[in-house]
This record gives C-alpha cells, sequence and structure tokens, in this order.
C-alpha cells in the first residue's frame, strides 16, 4: 500500500509551501553606508553626525557594511530593494536609523504607508522619510 508515501510527500509540499507563503515582507539585507547615506541625504544633521564619525575612525563610507530591510518577494517591483530600518557598525559605535516609509504606483500616486495587497502588487517606488536615529555601543 503505497498511501503512506504519498501522504508524507504531499505533507513535506504542504509544509514547505507554508513556510514560503508565510516569509515576511522585511528580511535584513547588506548595503554600503555610501548607500544609506544617498538615502537620508535630506537629513543634514544625521549626515553631518555620520560623516563626523567616519572622520573620527578614519573611514571612508563606502568600506562599511550596513544592514537594511530587505522588501520580501511578495513585492511586485520592489523586491530585494532596501529600505530603513537601517543599522551600521562605525568605528565603537552602532548606528540605527529608522524612517517612516510611503510606497507610490507608477503613476506617482500614494499609495500611503501600509503593508498589504495593494501596495505589494502596485508600489513601483518608495519615500523614506521622518527619520529617527541613534547611536550605541555594539553588541559583541
Amino acid at each position: 500500500m503505497k498511501v503512506p508515501g504519498r501522504i508524507s510527500i504531499f505533507a513535506v509540499a504542504l509544509a514547505g509551501a507554508v513556510v514560503a507563503l508565510s516569509t515576511p515582507a522585511w528580511a535584513p539585507g547588506s548595503l554600503g553606508l555610501d548607500e544609506v547615506l544617498k538615502a537620508v541625504k535630506g537629513n543634514h544633521k544625521l549626515v553631518a553626525e555620520i560623516k563626523r564619525e567616519l572622520k573620527k575612525n578614519g573611514l571612508p563610507a563606502d568600506k562599511v557594511i550596513c544592514e537594511g530591510a530587505r522588501f520580501g518577494h511578495q513585492w511586485k517591483y520592489l523586491g530585494g530593494g532596501r529600505a530603513a530600518p537601517y543599522s551600521c557598525v562605525i568605528g565603537k559605535h552602532e548606528l540605527t536609523i529608522d524612517a517612516k516609509l510611503t510606497f507610490y504606483d507608477a503613476k506617482g500616486h500614494s499609495l500611503g504607508s501600509a503593508m498589504n495587497d495593494t501596495t505589494f502588487a502596485k508600489a513601483k517606488t518608495f519615500r523614506e522619510t521622518h527619520f529617527k536615529w541613534k547611536w550605541a555601543k555594539p553588541k559583541d
């Protein structure tokens, strides 16, 4: 009787589908601090603080690796892209940056900030505003 084998193959396939479909809209992904600086360029105070910390540690921005949220596979157009929150270790300090994200469709119309099926399907671009950040000692 081969029914148990078929059931177990079905169970494994079903479990895989559940895991794939339940992955979050966000996952971590690496990017350079130079990319983060481009994202926050409108906040002069934040940019000045980052540049001051880089200078103090003798580091170029393109040599510092950060972690940012990565848009998951649910996003039709933004999948794989990076956005706030960002986390970067610069010298002996860890910088964490958060922002409000607003999503826009192909015609530039705002879709708001909610992450739902509509934004997953229609968002082609996004804008980060209202940056908040904090400096801390890196975790060991």
